[in-house]
């Protein structure tokens, strides 16, 4: 607990640059403060800062330390809160469609065997919610396959596969663009509503198609929800895409019409953990269950 405690302390005086700061934030002494990075150095035989009167400098050993001792203190507070109150929580993020779609069915699975287990489930944007992942606040990260290779901190993640499906554009019965090529020349002549905030994913296209989307200010409309972006195509010309499995009950019905996306886009989403993590059985059978 001792050294959690003074690494705590280094971590104050690292992301603030200052012994006063720091001191401040902690409600400590500045002379409390000195000798608890000083018992830190000492223990470790290793220099953390630079220090003169006006001035405090990582030292190379200080900044190889920072993001572990990020890993660590955040790892501590996720046992504690699991412990005080005797359940495991899941944190899972993911991109809109996928909470949507994807996160519901497989917690009825997954509470089969893990009834005691509770869940969050969340979305934000990818390059946020890798920062939490690597700071070991969520577990689980489940976004498009193309975003994920995208993200910073690749080396530090595990990446699995886990379905892959084409996606479909939808649109009212009786639309105008049902009467078109069907080509993407085509569908963005109209207005498109996308669920979600992943800019990555439309990077990965080829530039001639990124192209196209940019003259045309694709997509007007960004929401977070699929199901939104499906209520608002209902009722106007809007178009969306979703993946084939939500379209294909949608069409059957008469609800909607739809067709293959014409650059052959996939819903292929993958999961992500950090590689050091462990075997988790709870995280790796949230996986299976997808």
């Amino acid at each position: 607990m001792d050294d959690l405690r003074l690494m705590r302390h280094f971590e104050a005086v690292y992301r603030l640059l200052s012994f006063s700061s720091a001191a401040q934030e902690l409600h400590l002494t500045h002379s409390t403060l000195t000798k608890s990075i000083k018992a830190l150095e000492d223990s470790w035989d290793v220099k953390l800062f630079h220090r003169t009167t006006r001035t405090v400098v990582p030292t190379e050993a200080g900044k190889k330390l920072y993001p572990m001792a990020i890993d660590l203190l955040s790892f501590a507070e996720t046992v504690k809160a699991e412990t005080q109150s005797g359940e495991h929580i899941l944190q899972i993020v993911s991109g809109p469609a996928i909470l949507d779609t994807m996160i519901h069915p497989a917690i009825g699975k997954f509470a089969n065997r893990y009834p005691k287990t509770k869940i969050n489930a969340e979305t934000m944007p990818p390059t946020h919610a890798v920062e939490e992942l690597i700071q070991r606040r969520i577990h689980l990260l489940l976004y498009n396959e193309a975003t994920l290779s995208q993200l910073p901190h690749l080396d530090r993640l595990r990446v699995r596969k886990v379905i892959k499906e084409p996606y479909y554009v939808i649109c009212r019965p009786n639309h105008p663009v049902l009467e078109t090529d069907l080509q993407l020349a085509d569908v963005v002549e109209y207005d498109w509503v996308i669920a979600g905030f992943d800019t990555l994913f439309e990077t990965s296209l080829p530039p001639e198609t990124q192209a196209l989307l940019k003259q045309h200010r694709f997509p007007k409309y960004r929401l977070l929800s699929q199901a939104a972006c499906i209520d608002l195509v209902v009722g106007s010309d809007i178009l969306t895409a979703i993946p084939k499995s939500v379209a294909d009950p949608l069409i059957n019905q008469g609800k909607l019409s739809g067709f293959p996306h014409p650059e052959d886009l996939q819903f292929s989403v993958s999961a992500a953990v950090l590689i050091d993590a462990g075997s988790e059985p709870t995280v790796n059978h949230f996986i299976d269950c997808l």
